[in-house]
């Protein structure tokens, strides 16, 4: 019976010395979180665990023993045995489970008024050590940024002495205005030089462009075809719309460019008007013709055989190269042509290179070349015509002073004629059924198409083409 007791005695004492480590244990764990933290909650939360962790003790019975007032005995074993083992169990420190715990034991288990009073005084201290820490770490953070403020201000000190890289994106200026004026003095138009633009690029050759298309105006009188010269040919009218129609063909099947259409048959033009020619041989006068201007303009000219097959044996191959000979004898090599494709797209400048308009003029040019009533007409008058034309199908405005002078001066009152010539032609019968067919395909936007259209319609409403839009 007395090993029972004292067994129930051990056991007792040792859950009661557990219950207590761990009372410890989380009380001084509330402490060191109250160390660490900054907040005042942190310390109420320690209290209200430590309390907590006393009434669950309280309310399973256990007995907290206070080391300092002595060992717990029980009442009905006070005087026997198994309380002197006891407060011998408890004397000794040696079965405790290691170091900390007999520190522990050593020290009495202080109230919880002084454990509030110790852990407001620590979070005092640690409240001070943290304001500390704030200032000084403020402090730092200032003295960093005026020092990273320092080098930059040395930093741009030392950029500004350094030379500044050339840019390579060209700064646009804007282009430079002049005035014309007539011989009274009065002003006639203002112009911009757009040529200021392309100084950079070396294909457009602004620095020679103004000679260049001084040479041209003077050339194309030189070589421009008279019409009186032709009518030494009987029917000459039919057939030249005839044979141009077929050269039209034959220059789109090839898919040669449109300057090659124009040298050849203001080649064979020139030929016509020196030459008397037979009815039977213009059509090989038309292909040497062709074939003379291919390879002066292409970059690959078909063979002589195409030109041959084409003329379903009309003309052999030998006809077709003494037909050359024969033609560049007679013209003493001279096919120096100022193209109306390079007036066009020198108006094409003041214009912003709108590719519709554009388009529109290359088929209105290309009745200039169509139409008999044309030949000897100079073509910067006939690119100027197609370009006044074509921005009112597309209701662009009124002729600006930077188109009159990028056409080579032309006002409306000298552009009049040729606008009423083309305006006639859209409206009468279809003559040239291949060149109306070329153009009414998406590649020229159905050119011919929305002009015979527009004409029509003008006509018809009575519409003044030279003030229309304005």
């Amino acid at each position: 019976m007395s090993s029972n007791s004292e067994n129930i005695d051990n056991t007792q004492n040792d859950r009661s010395a557990r219950l207590l480590r761990n009372v410890q244990r989380s009380a001084l764990n509330n402490v060191t979180n109250t160390f660490v933290s900054q907040d005042n909650v942190g310390q109420n939360t320690a209290l209200r665990s430590l309390k907590s962790t006393l009434n669950v003790a309280k309310k399973d019975n256990s007995r907290i023993s206070q080391f300092g007032k002595g060992p717990f005995v029980h009442p009905g074993l006070i005087g026997s045995s198994a309380a002197i083992n006891a407060s011998e169990t408890v004397k000794k420190p040696d079965n405790l489970e290691d170091k900390e715990n007999r520190e522990s034991y050593s020290k009495p288990l202080p109230s919880i008024e002084e454990e509030s009073h110790r852990t407001s005084g620590e979070s005092d201290e640690t409240t001070s050590t943290a304001t500390v820490t704030n200032s000084s770490s403020s402090e730092r953070q200032q003295q960093q940024q005026q020092q990273h403020g320092e080098q930059q201000r040395q930093t741009a000190a030392f950029d500004v002495k350094k030379k500044r890289p050339i840019s390579t994106v060209v700064e646009q200026d804007v282009p430079k205005k002049f005035k014309v004026c007539d011989e009274n003095g009065q002003e006639e138009y203002e112009w911009e030089d757009l040529d200021a633009e392309d100084a950079n690029d070396p294909f457009m050759v602004s620095e020679y462009v103004n000679e260049i298309f001084d040479y041209l105006h003077h050339l194309e009188v030189t070589t421009l075809p008279r019409e009186e010269n032709l009518y030494k040919h009987r029917n000459i009218r039919q057939n030249r719309d005839i044979l141009v129609n077929w050269l039209v063909k034959i220059h789109n099947k090839f898919g040669l460019l449109p300057e090659t259409l124009y040298l050849a048959i203001n080649t064979m033009d020139r030929f016509l008007c020196k030459e008397l020619v037979q009815l039977d041989k213009l059509q090989l006068v038309g292909t040497s013709c062709l074939f003379i201007a291919s390879k002066y303009e292409e970059v690959y000219s078909p063979s002589i055989k195409h030109f041959a097959s084409e003329t379903d044996g009309a003309c052999t191959e030998d006809e077709i190269k003494e037909g050359e000979k024969f033609i560049l004898k007679t013209l003493s090599f001279n096919l120096n042509y100022p193209n109306p494709m390079n007036f066009l797209r020198r108006i094409s400048k003041a214009d912003d290179y709108d590719i519709q308009s554009r388009t529109l003029a290359k088929f209105l040019l290309e009745i200039s070349l169509m139409d008999f009533r044309f030949i000897g007409i100079l073509p910067s008058l006939c690119a100027a015509a197609a370009m006044f034309l074509s921005r009112k199908m597309l209701g662009k405005g009124k002729w600006d002073g930077n188109l009159i002078h990028y056409s080579g001066g032309y006002t409306k009152e000298q552009l009049a004629p040729v606008c009423h010539m083309i305006m006639d032609y859209l409206v009468s019968p279809m003559v040239h059924d291949e060149f109306h067919r070329k153009y009414q395909s998406r590649r020229f936007m159905k050119a011919s198409i929305i002009s015979v259209q527009w004409a029509l319609k003008v006509r018809k409403n009575g519409y003044d083409i030279m003030t229309l839009h304005e």
